[in-house]
């Protein structure tokens, strides 16, 4: 068959492709229309382009056999971007799950790391997170004390 015979060919069957997509619910404004819609083409064009000629393609092909074929392919498209999606969000959760387990590890070693404090210890790292009162001075003080306290307790873990 020709190119321009294809063409027209692919043009005549237009409505067929229209028909397809919407008992795929995919309807013309949604963002996939116009993919859909173009893979159908290629897909028919590529069917049709093996026949010598439109009658013989006609022949072999009714038009619910078209329909059916159409149909299945769009189904399967959409079955495909359906797992991918939720391939995806299943790499995003597990990646979220083991920011938490990190997180949960890490405030257990904190709260290890407290509790082998002495009580004035405590009270010091008490006023340090919740005291606005604090002066810079003992801040920063604090802080250096406790940076070397627990640089080494977490050697010894």
């Amino acid at each position: 068959m020709s190119e321009q015979e294809l063409t027209e060919l692919v043009n005549d069957y237009q409505r067929l492709f229209y028909k397809v997509l919407r008992r795929c619910s995919i309807f013309p404004g949604q963002n996939d229309f116009d993919d859909y819609l173009q893979e159908l083409r290629i897909l028919f064009y590529v069917r049709a382009k093996k026949y010598p000629s439109r009658g013989t393609f006609e022949a072999e092909n009714n038009i619910s056999y078209l329909f059916k074929y159409l149909l299945w392919y769009v189904v399967d498209q959409k079955r495909k971007f359906v797992l991918q999606l939720e391939e995806v969000q299943e790499e995003t959760l597990r990646g979220q799950m083991e920011e938490r387990f990190e997180d949960v590890e890490t405030m257990a070693a904190f709260d290890a790391f407290y509790h082998r404090l002495l009580p004035k210890d405590q009270k010091k790292v008490l006023a340090l997170l919740f005291d606005d009162q604090l002066s810079r001075q003992n801040r920063s003080r604090y802080r250096r004390y406790f940076r070397k306290k627990k640089h080494i307790f977490f050697k010894k873990e």
